[in-house]
């Protein structure tokens, strides 16, 4: 309240009429408020000037000005050394009069270095320039007027004024025989007791701050930062101004800072480093194979379709030209195939349709969840509005939505389980182990590591605004350092505070336990009821590692506690995480044991199963609700209700889940079936993985582009989520035709399967032949010259990891369907 009366005295300050003493608002020495608003500063300045010294306003004589403090008006005095008269030039009749000195001591210390007694001379001399202008040259307004000024709403949390990018950076200065242009800055404001925490404030998109607002910081709560966009002259540095800035606020005790990375000017260039231009050859020489494979498809699916035309003596000339490994490696790239295969909805009695609307589902739930998860991190003018929203029951399921992670460990296992133990099966209990992991990590580390490269290399030529030089502290800058860890799957056991592409901690997860797996699967089909006892084994043992953990440390149900960490020691960790993807792995052996049955359930049980698997369901999401608001009805969490909600709801979510997937595939499923089923989510769902990789860079951008800070609702958030959704699938579409699909095919041809890999699989699964490649590459948009059958791997014991962190999304479960050449893919966890 003591912020709010103060702003409020401001304001009235400024809009009364003459005959008002302004004298305190400039000068208050006692209470150190040098400064509310720049606006009201520099009006407050002119009608002071002309209250006290009429004389020297009168426009018949422009040149006066002086060399002491005297001639200004003694309130405008400020309590700094600078001298901010400039010679006058009698020879071109110009030069400042004593209005402007006096508007240029009143806002100068405030807008520009002058306050810093070691800035350049040029600085200096460029910023006197600007501050004795302000009132008289077009440039000079448009460099003050781009300058953040105090905003409304500083209470709900607006204290992000940010200025106008555009217009300070297009504005030329031109003055006597010298010009320079605008350079915006982007500055933080502290308290001074808190300038310790600036590097960690940085990593976190470097927040900064408003000098309007730097009165006012004091009286905000502890940890406010706030953000101002700064408009000075080009031949000034950021440091120049950050201690400028730090010696006028010195009296607020307040501190300023401004890193080099958020200054800017229009020309401003920057050059390709040597990683950059490596990754353009490697993008280019993609295209160019996804060229010639496509012309090359093409060339063949028309020779077939005619034979008696010149097609088929192209044809013939390709093939003589291309040795047919080299062929094969460029159908690979066939945009054509490729793109045919990916929008194909076909599919086989055994499919397991349900995934994919499950997937995608929960893929758009992660990227809603990081919608709103990262609006706190950027600049926006109501932020406190956000927090408001965690009062309100139905956005429960955004606040929540971290299950929606577990629905896919869920999914990788139920799909590991399911491939694998067909192909042990068919395979008499034979187990390719080395396959089984050389496999998975073929199809899964490819794709992920091109996107990691270029998102370190390339990602920062591609956007402006005022945060955008914050980029090269996040993603990029970590996975310059970091990819390895990705390389091995470790980056969920090392700093999870410097993760290379943050959503890959999930990945990580995912291979750990796809490692461990067989441990599991070997049992269940050698011993099945030691396997079955030794499985439900593992889900208490885990269960019982997440309650320890929440027991010991400082975390709540769904998250930390105060002084907690969450997420290094439970969120991120496989042992804590593992729950969901044993009750995956068990229902995958269940699906199994039971294909070609036909299973028939009381309608009680059905109607048991599906009651208690919703309210659970609804139990999980919403039961955390009074926990999680942020208003008077908030409660704190017992001991209890920690340790019982942590240890248990990941893993009760997945037997959830299980009973939706078991209903559906046993005909129990109804409308949900029905829903989950519709052959619109198989495309979508096959895009799941590249689509996972690539989201949260994507909704990065549109954040670090915004050249003003946002008024948030929930329209704009919807609004935002959608229109970010096609943008999120088409580069996902990009990137799994150029890298994804290929390394599908590139794996056949560098693992050719034995001849065996081609008999027939067993009439009760699709009466086809798994093993046999098309006759004509992309002829039935399904397969091509250069792609087998996933079954082939099963039949032979090179089984398939069909998990949905590992292959990618496909719209049939592979070795279930004759039509699905893509393993299915990860999906999109949460940060």
């Amino acid at each position: 309240m003591v912020g709010l009366r103060l702003v409020l005295a401001a304001a009235l300050c400024v809009a009364r009429t003459s005959g008002t003493d302004y004298g305190d608002l400039v000068h208050l020495h006692g209470n150190g408020w040098p400064l509310v608003d720049l606006w009201s500063r520099l009006l407050y300045a002119r009608r002071e000037f002309d209250h006290q010294t009429p004389a020297a306003h009168d426009q018949s004589n422009p040149q006066r000005t002086g060399k002491h403090s005297g001639d200004l008006p003694v309130r405008l005095e400020l309590e700094t050394d600078v001298d901010i008269h400039e010679p006058t030039h009698p020879d071109l009749g110009l030069g400042p009069d004593l209005q402007d000195q006096a508007i240029a001591k009143a806002v100068g210390p405030y807008i520009t270095p002058i306050a810093n007694p070691d800035a350049s001379a040029a600085c200096l001399e460029d910023s006197i320039t600007y501050l004795n202008h302000i009132t008289k040259e077009r440039w000079a307004m448009q460099m003050f007027d781009s300058t953040g000024k105090m905003p409304d709403g500083i209470l709900e949390g607006n204290v992000n004024p940010m200025g106008n990018w555009d217009e300070c950076l297009n504005t030329t200065a031109f003055f006597n025989d010298t010009s320079f242009i605008g350079k915006y800055c982007v500055a933080s404001l502290s308290k001074s007791g808190e300038s310790a925490s600036r590097s960690h404030l940085l990593r976190q998109t470097a927040p900064v701050a408003n000098l309007d607002v730097a009165p006012i910081l004091p009286a905000l709560p502890d940890g406010t930062v706030a953000t101002v966009g700064v408009c000075i002259p080009s031949t000034c540095t950021a440091e120049e101004l950050t201690l400028g800035l730090d010696i006028a606020l010195r009296q607020q005790k307040v501190s300023a800072y401004i890193p080099d990375y958020l200054c800017y000017t229009r020309e401003d260039k920057t050059e390709l480093t040597t990683a950059a231009i490596v990754m353009i050859v490697i993008l280019s020489l993609t295209g160019l194979y996804m060229v010639i494979g496509t012309v090359v498809d093409l060339i063949a699916v028309q020779a077939e379709d005619r034979p008696d035309s010149a097609w088929s003596a192209i044809d013939a000339a390709v093939r003589w030209i291309l040795t047919p490994t080299i062929r094969r490696v460029f159908l690979a790239f066939s945009v054509y195939t490729n793109g045919r295969k990916l929008l194909d909805t076909s599919s086989t009695k055994d499919t397991l349709n349900c995934l994919h609307g499950i997937r995608f589902l929960s893929n758009t739930w992660v990227i809603l969840g990081h919608n709103y998860a990262f609006v706190p991190y950027f600049k926006n003018q109501n932020i406190l509005k956000v927090y408001s929203y965690y009062n309100d029951l139905a956005f429960a399921a955004i606040a929540n939505a971290t299950v929606s992670v577990d629905s896919f460990f869920f999914l990788s296992g139920l799909l590991v389980a399911y491939i694998a133990s067909r192909g042990i099966e068919r395979a008499h209990g034979r187990f390719n182990i080395i396959m089984f992991y050389v496999h998975r990590y073929i199809r899964l580390t490819p794709v992920m590591m091109i996107i990691i490269g270029f998102i370190s290399t390339l990602y920062v030529y591609l956007g402006s605004g005022p945060l955008w030089g914050a980029t090269n502290l996040g993603t990029p800058k970590t996975c310059q350092d970091n990819w390895w860890q990705n390389l091995l799957y470790i980056n969920n056991l090392e700093d999870t505070n410097a993760l290379c592409l943050g959503q890959t901690w999930y990945l990580a997860n995912d291979m750990q336990m796809f490692i461990f797996s067989p441990l599991v699967l070997l049992p269940l089909y050698h011993w099945p009821v030691v396997g079955q006892l030794w499985l439900i084994f593992l889900v208490c043992f885990f269960t019982g590692i997440n309650a320890m953990i929440t027991a010991i440390h400082k975390i709540g149900p769904n998250g930390p506690l105060p002084g907690g960490d969450d997420f290094n020691l439970r969120y991120m960790k496989p042992w804590t995480r593992a729950g969901p993807y044993l009750v995956g792995l068990y229902m995958g052996w269940i699906l199994h044991k039971i294909r070609g049955r036909k299973i028939r359930l009381p309608a009680p049980v059905v109607a048991i199963g599906w009651i208690t698997a919703s309210l659970t369901g609804c139990l999980i999401v919403y039961g955390m609700f009074d926990y999680n608001r942020f208003d008077a009805g908030h409660a704190d969490p017992s001991k209890t209700t920690s340790i019982v909600y942590g240890m248990l709801n990941r893993t009760a979510w997945s037997v959830c889940l299980a009973w939706v997937v078991f209903a559906c595939v046993t005909g129990y499923g109804g409308i949900v079936n029905t829903l989950l089923s519709w052959k619109a989510f198989i495309p979508l769902s096959r895009l799941t993985y590249t689509s996972y990789l690539v989201s949260i860079d994507i909704q990065f951008y549109y954040w670090l582009t915004n050249k003003s800070a946002m008024y948030l609702d929930q329209t704009l958030l919807v609004y935002v989520f959608l229109g970010s959704l096609p943008v999120i699938f088409t580069v996902a579409a990009i990137f799994s035709l150029a890298f994804e699909s290929p390394m599908i095919a590139l794996e056949k041809i560098i693992f050719p399967q034995p001849p065996s890999a081609a008999s027939p699989a067993p009439p009760q699964h699709t009466g086809t032949e798994p093993g046999a490649e098309a006759a004509v590459p992309g002829r039935d948009g399904k397969t091509n010259a250069g792609f087998e059958e996933d079954v082939v791997a099963a039949q032979t014991g090179h089984t398939r990891p069909h998990s949905l962190v590992d292959e990618r999304p496909t719209g049939q479960v592979e070795a279930i369907s004759k039509h699905t050449s893509q393993p299915p893919t990860p999906g999109s966890p949460s940060v």
